[in-house]
């Protein structure tokens, strides 16, 4: 296995096709893990030093660890990154060289050709990924501590084949609550919801739409949405639409924009990444009654999964998603091992 390291961000770009091979390959396939969306956090957030890896077998690319290196509270912390837009975080591995993968990185984080380093931080694992227990028994074998911190849950829901089947799923009082929001605004008669899904020139007034709504929705993600953060996401929206899996889907009424979701068809699923909400029409609940469209049309596709991705918001529930545990994994050295943060 070869092994090579990369410390410019232009490699995010130049690995693009093999990357996205990679992902197809991989048990941990994404939005979040394409090299465009990576590129782009870096360009308005990439702070430290880039330490990307790539493993490769007879020229084939089988692993990939972008990680960055960065001073935190007097220690050198190795880490993935993105880690607060991104859901999920996780390496693009070959399915099933998952430990040999970690083993090459480990091995090549206890050689002299590896910077300084005390902490490892591999951010936003699912529970159920392979590389989940792998980290925590194979960091042993190097001397290494390793340990895994629960961070939040992304509450996830396995779709069935038809609508009236995933109606029958949720309680009786969520199935009832539904279908009395649903049936109060169609009776408006004035309704109409559509999906945003094309680079053209509609896409960036959808764009600001979606922003300003998301900001009105409360006053936490209108201090989230800085304007570096505003620009980061037309960006990466934009990237998506271009590559075909994001969406900007809206409900109007009356001709207004009531509520709002950003979200990405990848695959056998919808991700649902964020939404906003129009004061004026809350009592509506326009959100709930898009959600439930976009749930309809998920069936209709036939997708598998509906991922309402980070957070434990009770309405993701009344959906009737179940639960998956997310976690970062820290591996330490022994204290013993020094630190340049600490010496310098």
């Amino acid at each position: 296995m070869q092994l090579c390291r990369f410390q410019d961000a232009a490699i995010l770009d130049e690995l693009r096709e093999a990357w996205i091979d990679l992902l197809r390959r991989s048990s941990v396939d994404s939005p979040f893990l394409r090299p465009g969306w990576l590129r782009i956090w870096w360009e308005y957030f990439g702070e430290g030093e880039l330490h990307l890896l790539t493993f490769e077998e007879e020229g084939r690319l089988i692993g990939i660890a972008p990680l960055r290196r960065i001073a935190r509270d007097g220690h050198w912390v190795l880490e993935t990154f993105s880690e607060e837009v991104t859901d999920y975080l996780d390496l693009p591995v070959e399915s099933g060289r998952e430990e040999e993968i970690a083993h090459a990185l480990l091995a090549w984080l206890a050689s002299p050709a590896a910077p300084e380093w005390d902490l490892l931080i591999l951010w936003n694992i699912r529970g159920d990924s392979p590389m989940y227990p792998t980290w925590l028994t194979v960091a042993a074998a190097y001397g290494l501590t390793a340990r895994a911190e629960p961070l939040t849950v992304c509450p996830v829901l396995s779709l069935p084949a038809t609508w009236e089947g995933y109606l029958q799923m949720l309680s009786g009082k969520d199935r009832h609550e539904l279908r009395r929001k649903m049936r109060r605004v169609e009776a408006l008669g004035s309704v109409r919801w559509y999906i945003l899904r094309e680079n053209g020139p509609d896409a960036g007034e959808a764009i600001e739409a979606f922003l300003d709504l998301m900001a009105a929705s409360s006053p936490e993600k209108a201090d989230f949405l800085s304007e570096r953060m505003r620009a980061f996401l037309r960006r990466a929206i934009r990237q998506g639409l271009q590559e075909g899996w994001a969406r900007l889907s809206f409900i109007e009424i009356e001709g207004e924009k009531a509520a709002t979701y950003l979200d990405f068809d990848y695959r056998d699923r919808i991700w649902l990444y964020n939404a906003g909400l129009n004061p004026r029409f809350a009592g509506l609940s326009p959100g709930v009654v898009l959600l439930a469209y976009l749930i309809r049309q998920a069936i209709e596709q036939g997708k598998r999964v509906f991922d309402f991705l980070r957070g434990d918001e009770p309405y993701k529930f009344r959906f009737g998603a179940r639960e998956v545990p997310l976690y970062r994994i820290v591996i330490s050295r022994p204290e013993e091992s020094g630190s340049a943060a600490r010496s310098g």
